[in-house]
């Protein structure tokens, strides 16, 4: 396995560790910048704007780039937005900085598995992708955890700062390991204009937007679940931390469940029984909301499931462009990269605004009937059931 392989999973170990960092320090920042708690859950809402952008509408406009330039420009950047992160001395200096690391967030996880399937050979390519999202896995189950214990102890600029490290030590590595070759790009792809047409195809839009139901109520929970812990559950800032490592290390298990219930029970099903847990997690976590015994449980499961819904949701976008738009099966890997975002994004503006109308109290509930409407929608709509084309 080339060593650069290595090196896109250390950055998108960064990428992962920054996107969700705030989301355990929320009430820290919160009172350093003397902003309220929804103004910092804004924060997550701009890089995962960033990111929506970046995904698809990025992608599209540089696949005629060097590879190799591209994800150097990218790292220059998220590094920068980073740093600016690191340094703000405002929410309004935060909310721009996190927004600028998300566009480049968005576009290196779009172009990185394709380039690490380049520099493989055939029987390779499926560990090499796994090497490079191998790095979000470990961002989530031991970085944020971690990175939200230090800034509990010392401050949130530490965490802040380790993540700028990471971006600066991964962005040497691509510029000294990664061959300067000629990538190919993905077949079908065409002109940027071409590629750009396809993100607004109606049917891969239907697809993606399942994920946008599923992490929007995901993230109507979980933007605020620092606050929520600290102020229903009634439980201190270090057990805070120690909860969100139990909901890391079960989403590192069921980023690798969620595979191989897709290849069991096929795309349509695996996403049904996703929400369906999902949405119930989310209901016995308002009702249970103050036993920090049950809630642990509870937070352990929302992990699980919340990261099998990763490769399932995936799988399924790909293959409904298989079967309709066979040219943008890469355009419809962003768009649904796009769809997770947005739905982090519309999550954690929910989720603030719940707060701020009805109270902290209702959000796992409000989490709850989005997650419930994107089941229903699944059900109404199943379009990946269409056989499969001959064409790929």
């Amino acid at each position: 396995m080339p060593l650069v392989i290595y090196v896109f999973s250390l950055c998108a170990f960064a990428l992962g560790l920054t996107e969700f960092l705030v989301i355990g320090l929320v009430s820290v920042i919160s009172a350093d910048l003397h902003s309220s708690i929804e103004s910092v859950g804004l924060t997550v809402t701009a890089y995962a704007i960033g990111a929506t952008i970046g995904a698809p509408f990025l992608t599209a406009l540089t696949s005629k780039w060097s590879r190799k330039t591209l994800m150097l420009v990218t790292m220059i950047v998220f590094s920068a937005g980073s740093l600016a992160a690191t340094l703000s001395i405002n929410i309004h200096m935060m909310l721009i900085s996190r927004f600028i690391a998300g566009l480049a967030h968005g576009l290196f996880l779009a172009v990185s598995a394709s380039v690490a399937i380049q520099l493989v050979v055939p029987e390779k390519r499926g560990a090499a992708v796994a090497r490079v999202f191998a790095g979000l896995t470990l961002a989530l189950a031991f970085g944020v955890p971690l990175g939200t214990y230090l800034g509990s102890l010392i401050s949130w600029q530490s965490s802040f700062m380790s993540v700028t490290i990471c971006g600066i030590i991964g962005l040497l590595g691509l510029f000294f390991l990664m061959p300067d070759i000629q990538v190919e790009s993905p077949e079908g792809m065409g002109e940027p204009l071409d590629a750009l047409r396809n993100i607004f195809n109606p049917t891969l839009l239907l697809g993606a937007l399942i994920t946008v139901f599923g992490y929007t109520g995901a993230f109507t929970l979980y933007t605020y679940i620092s606050p929520l812990l600290l102020e229903i559950t009634k439980v201190s800032m270090p057990v805070a931390s120690s909860m969100m490592l139990i909901y890391g290390f079960f989403a590192a298990i069921g980023n690798i469940l969620g595979g191989k219930l897709s290849d069991s029970l096929g795309v349509d099903k695996a996403v049904a029984w996703i929400m369906l847990s999902l949405a119930l997690t989310l209901v016995g976590i308002n009702f249970f909301a103050m036993n920090m015994t049950i809630m642990c449980i509870f937070i352990g499961g929302m992990g699980a499931i919340s990261y099998a819904a990763v490769p399932a949701m995936q799988t399924r976008v790909i293959s409904i462009a298989h079967r309709y738009v066979p040219g943008a099966v890469p355009v419809a890997s962003g768009l649904n990269i796009a769809g997770f975002n947005s739905g982090i994004a519309l999550g954690s503006l929910l989720g603030g605004f719940i707060i701020t109308t009805v109270g902290i109290q209702y959000l796992a509930i409000g989490g709850a009937v989005i997650t419930f409407s994107g089941l229903l929608v699944l059900i109404l709509f199943p379009i990946s059931k269409k056989p499969v084309s001959n064409e790929i």
